[in-house]
Order: C-alpha cells, then sequence, then structure tokens
C-alpha cells in the first residue's frame, strides 16, 4: 500500500511539474523567437505573426518532447542501475553494482533520485545479502560434506583392511594358528564388523529422516529411571573404565513422560559417547533432570570445551571436528542424529561450552508431548 501511495503521488507531481515546465517553455521560446526574429528582420509585426501564427502551435508539443527526454534520462538511471543490480545478482555476483556513491549513514551506497524507488533499493539490499549468506553458507557445507564424505570412506575402508587382512591370514594354508590366536582374530573380526554396522546404521537412519520415515514407538514411563539405567549401563562399558570418567545423575523424582525409549536411548547415547571420547581422562559427567513447565536434562561435564566453530557446527551432520588422519569412532553423524532424534520427541536441543571449562548440553521437552 506505502508503495501504491507513492507510485501515485509521484505520477501526480509529475504531471504538476510537466504542466509547469511546459508553460516556462512556451513563455521562454516565444521571448526568444520573438526577440531573434525582430533583431533579424527589424519589423515587430513580422515577428508576431510568426510566433503566434506558425511557431505556437508547435511549441507545446516541442516542450513536451524535451520534458520526456530529460525526465526519461533522469529516472532512466535509477532504472537502469537496477537492471544492472539484477543481472548481477542472476550471473551469481551478490554485489550492488560500482558506481559513484553518496555517502549516508557513514556508508557507501547510492541514493535513488526518486522517492520511489527507495523501498526497491531496500529490498534489493537485503535479498544481496541473503543471497550472499547463502552462497558462503552453501560453499561452506559443500566443502564440509566433501569432508565428511572423505571421512565416512576413510571409516569404512580401515574396519574392511582389518577384515580383510585377518580373514586372509585364517584361511591361509601356510600357517598353523593356534586356537588362541583363532580367537583373537576372530574377535577383531566381529569388533570391526560391528563398527561397520554402526556406520551403515548411522546412513541408514539419516536417509530415513530425510524422507521422514520415522514413526516413534511412544510409551510413558519414569524418564529419571529410564535415564539413571542408561548411565548405569555406560559406566560399565570399557572405554569409560579406560578412561577413569565418571557419570553421575542429580536426581531423584520420579518424572512421567511420553517417548519412544529406543530412540531416546539411542539419543543419550549419543550425547553421552560425544563427551566420553572428546574429554581427557578423569573428566566428570553430571545429568540433571528439572521438571517445572517443561522437562529439562542437562548434561555437563568439566572436560577440554569446544572454540566457537566446533560449538557452531556441532549438530551439523557433516561436520566432524577432527581430521580424517585421526582414528574416529564413527561417522560424526551421531550429535545430528541426537538432535533428529530429540527434535522428533518436540524437543529442543543447544550447548554451551568454554574452552579449558567444559560443556553443558541442554535439553528441552514439553510435557504435553504426545
Amino acid at each position: 500500500m506505502k508503495v501504491k501511495i507513492k507510485l501515485s503521488l509521484h505520477f501526480l507531481g509529475s504531471l504538476i511539474i510537466l504542466f509547469i515546465f511546459v508553460l516556462c517553455m512556451i513563455i521562454l521560446f516565444t521571448t526568444f523567437f520573438h526577440h531573434t526574429i525582430i533583431w533579424y528582420t527589424s519589423d515587430e509585426y513580422i515577428a508576431t505573426y510568426i510566433v503566434d501564427q506558425k511557431l505556437l502551435p508547435i511549441l507545446p508539443y516541442l516542450a513536451v518532447v524535451i520534458f520526456c527526454l530529460l525526465y526519461g534520462w533522469w529516472i532512466g538511471s535509477d532504472f537502469f542501475y537496477l537492471l544492472e543490480w539484477i543481472l548481477l545478482l542472476s550471473k551469481g555476483v551478490y554485489q550492488e553494482p560500482i558506481r559513484k556513491r553518496k555517502k549516508t549513514n557513514n556508508r557507501q551506497y547510492k541514493k535513488p533520485r526518486f522517492s520511489v524507488y527507495q523501498d526497491i533499493f531496500i529490498q534489493l539490499r537485503t535479498l544481496t545479502e541473503i543471497l550472499k549468506r547463502n552462497d558462503l553458507e552453501r560453499k561452506e557445507l559443500e566443502k564440509m560434506r566433501k569432508e565428511w564424505t572423505a571421512g565416512v570412506s576413510h571409516d569404512l575402508k580401515t574396519p574392511l583392511t582389518y577384515i580383510k587382512g585377518y580373514s586372509y591370514m585364517l584361511s591361509s594354508t601356510k600357517h598353523e594358528w593356534s586356537e588362541k590366536e583363532k580367537q583373537k582374530f576372530t574377535s577383531l573380526i566381529r569388533k570391526q564388523a560391528i563398527h561397520m554396522e554402526n556406520i551403515i546404521e548411522d546412513l541408514n537412519t539419516v536417509f530415513h529422516f530425510d524422507h521422514g520415515q520415522f514413526p516413534l514407538n511412544l510409551n510413558k514411563q519414569d524418564i529419571s529411571q529410564f535415564i539413571y539405567g542408561i548411565v548405569m549401563e555406560m559406566t560399565e562399558t570399557p572405554i569409560v573404565k579406560q578412561k577413569n570418567i565418571s557419570i553421575g545423575i542429580n536426581t531423584t523424582r520420579s518424572v512421567l513422560f511420553t517417548f519412544d525409549e529406543q530412540m531416546l536411548r539411542r539419543a543419550m547415547n549419543n550425547l553421552l559417547m560425544n563427551a566420553i571420547i572428546h574429554n581427557p581422562n578423569d573428566t566428570e559427567i553430571m545429568i540433571s533432570i528439572e521438571k517445572s513447565d517443561k522437562l529439562e536434562i542437562e548434561i555437563s561435564d568439566n572436560g577440554v570445551g569446544m572454540n566457537s566453530e566446533t560449538r557452531k557446527n556441532l549438530f551439523n551432520r557433516y561436520y566432524r571436528g577432527t581430521s580424517t588422519k585421526i582414528p574416529s569412532e564413527g561417522t560424526g553423524l551421531g550429535m545430528s542424529i541426537a538432535k533428529q532424534l530429540i527434535e522428533a520427541h518436540q524437543g529442543s536441543l543447544s550447548v554451551d561450552s568454554t574452552l579449558n571449562k567444559g560443556t553443558v548440553i541442554h535439553i528441552s521437552f514439553k510435557l504435553d508431548f504426545n
């Protein structure tokens, strides 16, 4: 509506300016030609006759033509500037055309000559900034996707190398292996096969999420007791014992909540395992559960913390946070999957972290989720 009003006022203003311009041009031309003819013929009667009878009828048309040319040049500069701008955007150049600009608000911006273009300029600048930001994010995501693909390929090749090597050794007739050695080889093959299975399961989970094929099997139960069970299981894992990591839970309240046990277990396991893997020995991990108008779960640790880049990309499926040369326990999809599983329960997930001080994962659920 604001643009329509501006256009209407601009049109009315243009008509008024045209009327004034035509009158001024008629007065100016008649006076100029009258004095010129008198000077040339020395006869005022002839001059008056020529001006009134011959020139005066065509002067309004001439004035209109001159006005249209001047007005078109004046208003067209902004129009062609906008066309050049749109052409740059269509070519993937997300910037304003380089022109001589007037300084406004301490920024170098070209101001439109007519206020009717002001909104278009503002919207185009906003669009340019959005496209530029999206292009940078797309390039960064593409870079991360390629690095992630290389990492997953590396992670799949490593267990395959183990499986292939040990199976070749077992099948070789050039050496007699003892039962203890055979048991060791088969144990390593089984471990690497489970590792590959976990990687494929992560990829399969992401595929199902992307296609909306992940129905939840909801049941109402005590989530405090549920998480306590997960903690007890996690404390018995070899990596926790090896790194001497303590995991505690500070709630004794019974909190009933409707959730998919399998999916939420996987989300909590992923979050806890991330804290275990990426923190040093003797790290303390604490889980707190609070119930108010929402169900709030916090997973905090006193580990190494994260820098701003890692914190920003923690739940990005293509961000691994480690080089592909560093041994990895999985695809780097764990945190992304955890976030998707929690959001599938209409929950939210966020992180606060400070280098060398620790990390806090915040999980929030609606109590009336069904």
